[in-house]
């Protein structure tokens, strides 16, 4: 299964973010917003030190993962079972800490988990009146 052998570029993942969110202008906090100051509790409580901040990014949902390669935030992975592969083997983060563990599963299980991935994708089940930006509304 290919991997890629170039070290990926330095990636800061939420290290820098939460520090330029909570700088912004125009957050919940700021004098432009007109947010309680209970509506922005992920602003205030949020951790802007650590190494655990260091190339961690949002996860998507896995809803239709199956239709979203390549796979990691920089694309390096071309297919779902090279993404499991890659859980499976756990490898050192380039930057940082990892928290994986490698899993040890067998041939067998990997393909049974790649299966189950695929299986998150379906059509929205929604009328399709649903699926659109609504009408503007006119004024009088």
């Amino acid at each position: 299964m290919p991997f890629p052998t170039t070290p990926l570029p330095f990636d800061s993942g939420r290290a820098l973010g939460v520090r330029q969110v909570l700088a912004g202008e125009f957050n919940c906090t700021s004098g432009y917003s007109d947010a309680k100051r209970d509506d922005c509790a992920e602003l205030r409580f949020a951790t802007t030190e650590g190494e655990e901040l260091v190339r961690a990014y949002k996860t998507p949902s896995l809803r239709g993962v199956a239709e979203r390669a390549p796979y990691m935030h920089a694309g390096q992975l071309a297919t779902l079972g090279d993404v499991v592969a890659h859980y499976d083997r756990a490898p050192n983060a380039p930057a940082g800490h990892s928290e994986l563990k490698p899993l040890r599963l067998s041939a067998a299980e990997r393909r049974q988990l790649e299966a189950f991935l695929r299986t998150l994708s379906a059509p929205v089940a929604a009328p399709a009146a649903y699926l659109h930006a609504p009408a503007p509304e006119r004024m009088p």
